[in-house]
């Protein structure tokens, strides 16, 4: 079973590995970059939505998966558009180079790992999920 940042950051790097795939020359590249674009958002969005149900309150499940799933296809929408500016601008090959790179940048922020609360009372369980609050915050609550 692949886990949730390391199962996201995979995705990511494969999705960029496809954009820089672009590099390679002819139809191969093209294909390259297809089959590794695919498998990389193959992982993404399963993941990412199992996430979000797992973590979600149960009483805003629906409102978070419909929020998401409005989000990823205004990425679908969307993606293609930024793509076909920035190749506008300065071709499809550079604009691919570019978009790998903030995929890889990505990946490697979910590739960080997080800090853990010292006490058992600065976090909440969601599952097998832990969210931190920061102690400032619990102060100024008053909890």
């Amino acid at each position: 079973r692949i886990g949730d940042r390391a199962g996201l950051a995979t995705g990511l790097i494969l999705a960029a590995a496809g954009c820089v795939a672009v590099l390679i020359p002819g139809i191969a590249g093209l294909l390259a970059a297809a089959i590794l674009i695919g498998i990389g958002v193959g992982l993404i969005t399963p993941i990412g939505f199992a996430y979000l149900a797992a973590t979600a309150p149960k009483e805003r499940l629906g409102q978070t998966m419909g929020s998401a799933e409005v989000g990823r296809e205004l990425g679908d929408a969307g993606g293609p558009l930024l793509v076909g500016g920035l190749a506008t601008a300065i071709t499809l090959t550079p604009a691919l180079v570019v978009f790998g790179g903030l995929l890889s940048v990505a990946a490697a922020l979910l590739a960080t790992p997080i800090s853990r609360p010292q006490h058992p009372t600065d976090s909440t369980h969601h599952g097998r999920y832990r969210v931190r609050f920061a102690s400032k915050f619990k102060t100024a609550a008053g909890i």
